[in-house]
């Protein structure tokens, strides 16, 4: 397995405002505000009423993203993923066109929001739902930290997923460990073994080289409150 491509530059040159309506806490949308974050872009969160505003959302549920340019128009977008892949292209952190390594890249995203939303189930369901949830989670962690080792390796093991930039990817995995290290922890203490650093050590690389980046200082900090 190879990670050959090239990754272009991570220049953003956006002169959009950005809206994220979500609900607050921002669940599902941690990534999002961590693209904004490293882009270093303008936006502000708004919170609103539920369940009023929901029929004017486009799915009926959030998070919902609206874009404004400089001509005044503008763009509305609903799903979380389809959110990040957007601004991950707008601001320059996909890898190339090449088909395949665009849906390598779709394919890495999902699999870490498979235990994403897993975790969630388990933080809501009840006591007997939450062993089944667990099960699955312990079952979803071993075969992605596994692939994702080899992912990682596969790209000389040098804390990012392609290339020697921070991509999308990076982006993804850096927030995924700070909801891990503290939300995901809180409810599902279990859930850190399996993402260790000694059991998941490329995983844990890309997590410390983006936390590095000082456009993300703020956003490490606000997960250590």
């Amino acid at each position: 397995m190879t990670n050959d491509t090239t990754v272009p530059s991570s220049t953003s040159t956006s002169t959009s405002t950005f809206v994220l309506r979500n609900h607050a806490p921002p669940a599902r949308a941690e990534t999002i505000e961590a693209l904004f974050a490293y882009a270093k872009v303008n936006w502000k969160l708004e919170v609103p009423s539920w369940p009023q505003e929901q029929v004017n959302q486009p799915s009926g549920k959030l998070p919902v993203l609206v874009e404004s340019n400089t001509s005044g128009t503008k763009f509305v977008l609903s799903e979380t993923l389809a959110i990040e892949s957007y601004l991950a292209k707008k601001f320059n952190l996909t890898v190339s066109d090449s088909p395949e390594m665009v849906a390598r890249q779709v394919e890495l995203r999902t699999q870490i929001n498979d235990v994403y939303e897993l975790a969630l189930m388990h933080k809501i369901g009840s006591t007997e739902e939450r062993k089944v949830v667990m099960e699955k989670f312990v079952g979803a962690a071993r075969a992605i930290v596994r692939y994702h080792e080899k992912v990682l390796q596969a790209n000389g093991g040098n804390g990012h997923y392609f290339g020697d930039r921070v991509t999308y990817m990076d982006i993804v995995v850096f927030a995924f460990f700070c909801i891990l290290n503290s939300q995901i922890a809180a409810d599902m203490p279990r859930a850190l073994d399996f993402f260790s650093e000694h059991s998941a050590p490329l995983l844990n690389k890309v997590y410390t080289t983006t936390a590095k980046e000082p456009a993300l200082a703020d956003f490490v900090s606000s997960f250590r409150k």
